[in-house]
């Protein structure tokens, strides 16, 4: 019988909470309750509590994110393509309720930018590794730097808040519309 990573099954829960329920909505009783661990535990794993423990779930969620957008993107050569397909499957995960249940990264900054540095730096990071994703498929396809920079922080802050509208209309035409944009936005 496989042994249970009490630690990692702590994160997991954590970062699906977050995702639904945000930073201040998750606590530290739920995350006992739903991952089936100890009460000690979380303490055992994160002396500093629910801030640290929420810090190491940003990190999954990013490495599981920055995966999953990075094999997308690969799915097509033309930066164009790719980028507008992502948002469009991004758009149809939305309608089938299979992927978005919150958009937690957003939702995480927004509550806590102003009370914790270190959550604030971690959402950061996870933003910053996204950008990197999306101005690496563009100089690989011959932008400068310059350019893909931009453009990457064009088209992740262009998602990031169609992803938020998309929540608040509950459909997914902002995205769709994000997506009829991106070869206007890409024109050299």
């Amino acid at each position: 019988m496989k042994k249970v990573n009490t630690r990692e099954v702590l994160i997991q829960t954590t970062a699906r909470l977050l995702q639904t329920n945000g930073y201040v909505g998750t606590g530290l009783n739920e995350i006992i309750k739903q991952s089936g661990a100890p009460k000690g535990s979380i303490y055992h794993h994160f002396p500093d509590g629910k801030e640290q423990l929420a810090v190491e779930a940003i990190n999954w969620t990013k490495g599981n994110v920055t995966s999953f957008i990075q094999k997308q993107l690969n799915l097509y050569e033309d930066p164009i393509e790719s980028i507008q397909q992502f948002i469009l499957d991004s758009a149809g995960r939305f309608e089938e309720d299979t992927y978005f249940k919150g958009v937690p990264i957003a939702a995480i900054v927004l509550e806590t930018s102003a009370s914790s540095e270190k959550l604030r730096e971690a959402c950061k990071e996870v933003f910053d590794a996204w950008h990197r994703i999306f101005a690496e498929k563009l100089i690989s396809n011959e932008y400068t730097e310059e350019q893909a920079h931009k453009l990457a922080l064009t088209v992740n802050s262009m998602l990031q808040g169609a992803l938020v509208v998309s929540l608040a209309r509950k459909d997914a035409e902002s995205l769709r519309t994000v997506a009829e944009a991106i070869p206007v936005l890409f024109k050299k």
